[in-house]
């Protein structure tokens, strides 16, 4: 099958496919933040992982900024390698501060692809840190990838603990 210059400019779902996707991908995280031991905070998988507490902080805030992309709105940080230094200098959170923040920064996210048209989703361009100039709906799938990389490293770090997790946690909560 032969592909179209469509299939590389428009999105292959409306934006209300986009954010029943996106609930679907986030929905686990908040469940999965609660089974992380409180005591356990400041463990790493390797010495150059995050921290569980740093997971905890980063999800949430790479939702934040990744609204305030989709908005151009004006980021302190403009390039991948400035994103990579700033990610190892997280500070960690509690799983009520994480919890909190998720809710806020999952709001923001909504609240930011919702400010698009159905045209700018489908075909519109922004320039990101992340990827360069790219599709908005190319954009929010790179958004969700992330989530679900971060998720399942917390899942993977939750599972050498000793706490039970499996598949269904992952997906479901």
């Amino acid at each position: 099958m032969a592909c179209t210059h469509r299939a590389f400019t428009q999105s292959p779902m409306t934006k209300a496919q986009y954010l029943l996707w996106f609930d679907d991908v986030v929905r686990p995280t908040e469940p999965t933040f609660r089974r992380v031991p409180a005591d356990k905070l400041t463990w790493k998988l390797t010495a150059s992982s995050f921290s569980v507490g740093q997971l905890l902080r980063h999800i949430p805030l790479a939702l934040k900024f990744s609204a305030k992309v989709l908005c151009n709105e004006e980021v302190p940080l403009r390039s991948l390698r400035e994103i990579f230094v700033a990610n190892r200098n997280h500070s960690s959170a509690t799983v009520e501060q994480a919890v909190d923040e998720l809710h806020a920064a999952r709001e923001r996210f909504i609240a930011a692809v919702n400010t698009l048209s159905e045209e700018q989703f489908q075909s519109g361009l922004l320039d990101t840190p992340q990827l360069g100039r790219t599709h908005y709906w190319r954009y929010g799938a790179f958004v969700l990838e992330h989530h679900i990389h971060h998720l399942m490293e917390l899942h993977l770090n939750l599972k050498v603990l000793g706490v039970p997790v499996d598949t269904k946690t992952l997906y479901v909560g």
